[in-house]
């Protein structure tokens, strides 16, 4: 029977890190797309403002 050789140490952090960074990077996509998809159900608390609603200015100056 042959030993496996040890796997390096340095290609294993490299695996850890880049496993773990896919991980969070689809977890803040989820956010994301859940955040967004959510917040189009919500109302609004106050409505838009609109042209009507802007004062006009005093004039010159």
């Amino acid at each position: 029977m042959s030993c496996s050789p040890l796997s390096d140490p340095l290609q294993t952090a490299l695996s850890w890190v880049w496993a773990l960074g896919t991980a969070a990077g689809l977890t803040v996509v989820g956010l994301l797309v859940h955040t967004e998809h959510s917040s189009e159900q919500l109302p609004l608390a106050s409505p838009a403002l609109s042209a009507e609603d802007v004062p006009p200015a005093d004039g010159p100056g």
